[in-house]
C-alpha cells in the first residue's frame, strides 16, 4: 500500500507536549479570528462539518474517512447477506429446493430466533471484549454461513445456517450505534446515523441488481445455479471487509487503541465528548445491569422501538412475481423503493440536525407506512395505487435512524443504555417477526393477505402514540430531576454543566480553564502543568 495510507493509519508524530511548546503544530488548532466563508455556510446545509473551524473540521473528516466509512461498508455487508435470501427465493431457489409451503417464512423466522438469542449475550460480552475484536470475528463467522447456504440441498440446511447467521449479526446494529454516538456531537449525529443506515437500502438495491446480473451471466456456470452464485459472491465481498474491521474499529474514545488515531486524536475526542456532556463507558456489574432494566426510561423507549412493523413494501417482489414479471424485473423494480428511501432519509436527516426535531421526525417517518398498509389492506383494483403503496412507505424507512438519533441525546449520560436499548429492542422485535410473518403474511397467500396489512396499519398508529408518550414522560423526568440544557440543547445535570461550561469551585475552574487552553489551544498559554492536569483528568 502507498505511504499515504500508513501515514493516515499511524501518524504518531504530534504529541501533546509538542503542542504545548508550539500550538501551531496542532492539527486541530482553530485560529481565534477565523470567520466562516459564506460558501461554506451554504454547503453546510448538506454536510455541517464544512462550516466548522479548520481544526475541528479536519478531525471530523478524519472520523468520517475512518470510522463512518468502515461502518457503512460493514453494515452494507450485513444488509447484503441478510436480504439475499429474498432475491434468491424468486430467482430459482424456490424451484430447486422445492419450497412450496411456508419455508420462506421459516428462513426469516430462524434468522430472527438466532438474532434474539444472540442480542443480549453479545452486549454483555462487550464488558470484557472490545468491539474491534467482537464485530469482525462475528462478521467472519456469518460470512461462512452465507457462503454455506449456496451448497444447501434442502430447506433444513438453510434453517441451520440462517439461525447461526442471525446469532452472529445480532452484535452489529446496537454496538455500531453505541460507537457512533460516542464519537460524534449532536449536530453531527443524525446525518451520520442516517447515512450509515442508508447503506441498508443501498445494499438492497445492489443485491437486486447483483442477482439480476448473476442470473443473466452466471446461471448454470460450472453447474451452479444463479441463486447459489449470489451467496458465493456475497461471501467474497464480505470477508475482506470483516478483516479490515480489526484495524479500523476504534472502540470508544476512552478505550481506543486504533492505530489510525494518534495521541492528539484521542485527547481531542475525549474533550469533545466531555464538552457535550456524554459519559464514557463503564464496567458492567450485576447491580448496574439490574438498574438499567428496572428503570422507567428503558421500558418506555423500548416500546415504540420493538412494535415497529412495516408490512407495506416488504412483499413487493412477491406481488411482482405473481404478476408474471420476469426474474430480472422482479429483482430490479423494488430498487425504486430503495432509491426513494435513500433520498428521503438524507433529507429528513438534514432536517433533523438543523431543527433538532428528533421525536417529531420519528413520528413523520411512520406516516407513509400508515398510507401503504391502508391501501394494501383495502386492496384496490388499481395497479398504480398498489404499486405506489409498495413504494411510498420507503419515505419512512429512516424510522430507526431518526429514533436512534433521538435516543443518543435522551441517553447521552449512559453509553451502556444506548447499547442495550437497541439490543433488547431488536430481541423483542425479532421475537415478533419469528411468528408474525407466518401468521399475517404466509407465503402461500401471497400477494394478497387477509388481515396482515390491517395489523401493520394498527401497529403503525400505536407506534405514533407511544413515541409521543415517551416524549411527555421524558420531559416530565427532566423537570423532576431538575436537569438544565447545555449549549448543545441536551439536558444534563447541573454539576456536569458547571464542569464543562463554567466555573464552580477551584478544581472546576481549573478544568474549564485548562480544557479551553489546551484542547482548544490558544497560542502560548498552555503550560506543562496544565497538560499533565488535563491528562490526569481525562485518564480518570
Amino acid at each position: 500500500m502507498g505511504s499515504g495510507f500508513w501515514k493516515f493509519c499511524s501518524d504518531k508524530t504530534v504529541t501533546l507536549d509538542m503542542i504545548n511548546k508550539d500550538p501551531s503544530c496542532d492539527p486541530y488548532y482553530d485560529p481565534p479570528d477565523w470567520v466562516c466563508p459564506k460558501w461554506r455556510k451554504t454547503l453546510s446545509f448538506f454536510w455541517e462539518s464544512i462550516a466548522k473551524p479548520p481544526g475541528e473540521r479536519r478531525y471530523v473528516n478524519k472520523l468520517d474517512r475512518g470510522l463512518l466509512f468502515y461502518l457503512m461498508l460493514s453494515y452494507m455487508v450485513k444488509s447484503l447477506d441478510q436480504s439475499n435470501i429474498s432475491n434468491a427465493y424468486v430467482s430459482g431457489m424456490k424451484v430447486d429446493l422445492h419450497l412450496y409451503g411456508n419455508q420462506y417464512n421459516y428462513f426469516t423466522t430462524l434468522f430472527n430466533v438466532g438474532y434474539l438469542i444472540g442480542s443480549v449475550p453479545a452486549q454483555i460480552s462487550l464488558s470484557w471484549a472490545r468491539p474491534s475484536i467482537m464485530i469482525p470475528s462475528c462478521e467472519i463467522f456469518w460470512t461462512v454461513c452465507v457462503m454455506a447456504i449456496s451448497r444447501a440441498s434442502s430447506a433444513k440446511y438453510v434453517y441451520v445456517f440462517r439461525f447461526f447467521q442471525g446469532c452472529m449479526e445480532s452484535i452489529c446494529y446496537p454496538t455500531m450505534m453505541m460507537i457512533i454516538g460516542s464519537w460524534y456531537k449532536p449536530e453531527e449525529i443524525a446525518k451520520r446515523v442516517v447515512i450509515w443506515d442508508m447503506t441498508w437500502s443501498m445494499a438492497s438495491m445492489f443485491s437486486g441488481y447483483l442477482q439480476a446480473a448473476v442470473y443473466t451471466n452466471l446461471n448454470g456456470a460450472r453447474g451452479i445455479a444463479g441463486w447459489q452464485w449470489l451467496f458465493i459472491i456475497d461471501g467474497v465481498i464480505s470477508l475482506p471487509i470483516a478483516l479490515i474491521g480489526y484495524i479500523i474499529i476504534p472502540d470508544f474514545p476512552t478505550t481506543s487503541r486504533a492505530i489510525w488515531l494518534n495521541e492528539r486524536d484521542i485527547a481531542y475526542s475525549i474533550a469533545r465528548m466531555t464538552d457535550v456532556g456524554k459519559k464514557g463507558v463503564k464496567k458492567m456489574t450485576v447491580k448496574r445491569f439490574f438498574k438499567i432494566f428496572t428503570g422507567w426510561r428503558f421500558w418506555a423507549f423500548i416500546t415504540p422501538y420493538s412494535i415497529y412493523i412495516t408490512g407495506a413494501g416488504d412483499y413487493f417482489n412477491l406481488w411482482l412475481s405473481s404478476m408474471d414479471y420476469s426474474v430480472q424485473m422482479t429483482n430490479i423494480l423494488p430498487t425504486i423503493g430503495n432509491a426513494v428511501a435513500l433520498v428521503s432519509a438524507y433529507f429528513l436527516a438534514i432536517l433533523s440536525d438543523l431543527t433538532r426535531w428528533r421525536w417529531q421526525l420519528t413520528i413523520i417517518a411512520i406516516i407513509p407506512y400508515l398510507f401503504g398498509n391502508l391501501v394494501l389492506a383495502i386492496w384496490p383494483a388499481s395497479f398504480a395505487l398498489k404499486f405506489a403503496a409498495n413504494i411510498i412507505p420507503n419515505i419512512g424507512s429512516s424510522f430507526f435512524s431518526q429514533f436512534m438519533a433521538w435516543i443518543s441525546e435522551v441517553f447521552q449520560d449512559d453509553t451502556e443504555l444506548r447499547g442495550y436499548l437497541p439490543a433488547i429492542g431488536n430481541t423483542i422485535w425479532y421475537c415478533q417477526y419469528a411468528w408474525f410473518p407466518i401468521v399475517a403474511f404466509p407465503a402461500k397467500d401471497a400477494p394478497r393477505y387477509k388481515w396482515g396489512y390491517w395489523a401493520a396499519f394498527g401497529t403503525s398508529a400505536l407506534n405514533i402514540i407511544t413515541i409521543y408518550t415517551c416524549y411527555l414522560a421524558y420531559m416530565y423526568d427532566v423537570k423532576r430531576r431538575g436537569l438544565i440544557q447545555n449549549k448543545y440543547g441536551l439536558y444534563v445535570d447541573r454539576e456536569d454543566l458547571l464542569e464543562s461550561d463554567s466555573a464552580s469551585g477551584l478544581e472546576k475552574e481549573k478544568i474549564s480553564e485548562v480544557i479551553e487552553r489546551t484542547y482548544e489551544v490558544q497560542p502560548n498559554e498552555s503550560t506543562e502543568e496544565d497538560i499533565n492536569f488535563v491528562d490526569e483528568k481525562t485518564n480518570q
